[in-house]
């Protein structure tokens, strides 16, 4: 496949203006249900522990004052990989360190919130990298400005760039979920009202989604060429999927497993992937079904510019879906990114 070249700047502003729509996704109104938005707490306090691990970032302080006072309280943040690229290390908020924080109250457990503001100890505000909030303490915003992409790695993935064989974001533009409840059956609609985001999101206790919502995460996606295989590598919990693209096997003789077996075509410069044997309960991350007959048929279609990739799901249900619902989705190209080890691991909840 062709190469693109590129002009280096432009990708380095490409890449790190991509950061805030990777973040956003994370958060919004998907997070409604699990936390309570009508309300903003705010406290002052001394950090007691940090916990910098994926898939969100934590952190522990015992309220000073108010009548919380000596309560401890725990603050969940963004994935670690976007507070790393906005600036935010766990050294700036060390164990004995005062701060003020400003967040949301959670509805799954008491005296946890999700974070909106914090006064870091060296002047600093942090505001929350997936939806930037105003400042409240200080004037002086830790932000997207101190956080610089490499730009040997910019060059060395300009120069390595062949079609859709790259590190992509996931855009915010769409999470897959089914635009109206039209395409889904009595059965689906059912199952979605008695899904409960608060105990039936397996993520949250650091379980690897299966197919099609570990397509639907805002994170890093890397295709990488093995010939007869394409492996797809996903950022968030680890996952790689096995793309075969020339193989003689009958996917009805595989195993069911959470991604399924994925069969690839090249039809142009656009993959075809065609999934079936998927064991896992849902085809979003808001509670619609899915049966073990169901296939889903994904296209990935680079723009010429090499900047970005359109995305189409197409699934395929007889038992929940009516007829065959498209959900449209875009990837941006994130030159100088990497996948690195994701590192989930949920915090034994001992200060509860």
């Amino acid at each position: 496949m062709k190469k693109i070249t590129l002009l280096s700047r432009f990708a380095v502003l490409v890449a790190i203006a991509a950061i805030s729509g990777e973040a956003a996704a994370h958060h919004g109104a998907a997070n409604e249900p699990l936390y309570d938005m009508s309300q903003i707490r705010e406290f002052d306090g001394i950090v007691t522990d940090v916990f910098w691990r994926n898939p969100h970032a934590r952190f522990r302080f015992r309220v000073v004052g108010g009548e919380e006072d000596g309560e401890i309280w725990e603050v969940e943040t963004n994935p670690v990989g976007i507070l790393l690229r906005t600036g935010f290390t766990p050294d700036l908020i060390p164990v004995g360190s005062e701060i003020k924080v400003a967040g949301v109250a959670s509805r799954r457990r008491p005296r946890q919130m999700e974070l909106y503001n914090v006064l870091l100890p060296n002047g600093l505000e942090f505001a929350d990298a997936a939806r930037p909030k105003p400042l409240r303490y200080s004037d002086q915003r830790l932000n997207l400005e101190q956080a610089q992409a490499n730009q040997a790695a910019v060059d060395a993935a300009i120069r390595e760039a062949d079609g859709i064989f790259r590190v992509w974001g996931r855009d915010r533009t769409s999470l897959g979920r089914f635009p109206d409840e039209s395409m889904l059956t009595e059965a689906a609609k059912a199952a979605k009202a008695a899904f409960d985001p608060t105990t039936d999101l397996p993520h949250l206790d650091c379980i690897p989604p299966g197919m099609p919502t570990g397509m639907m995460i805002p994170s890093l996606f890397q295709f990488i060429d093995h010939g007869d295989t394409i492996e797809l590598r996903v950022q968030e919990f680890d996952l790689v999927r096995t793309i075969h693209m020339n193989s003689d096997v009958d996917p009805d003789t595989q195993p069911a497993t959470p991604l399924g077996y994925s069969v690839g075509r090249w039809e142009g410069d656009t993959l075809v992937v065609t999934t079936t044997r998927i064991d896992w309960p849902n085809s979003d991350r808001n509670g619609v079904p899915q049966s073990p007959d169901v296939m889903h048929i994904e296209r990935f279609t680079p723009e010429p510019d090499g900047q970005t990739m359109a995305y189409e799901l197409t699934s395929i249900d007889p038992v929940y879906l009516i007829g065959s619902p498209v959900r449209p989705g875009s990837f941006s190209w994130r030159p100088g990114s990497r996948i690195e080890p994701f590192e989930c691991e949920v915090w034994e909840d001992d200060a509860q």
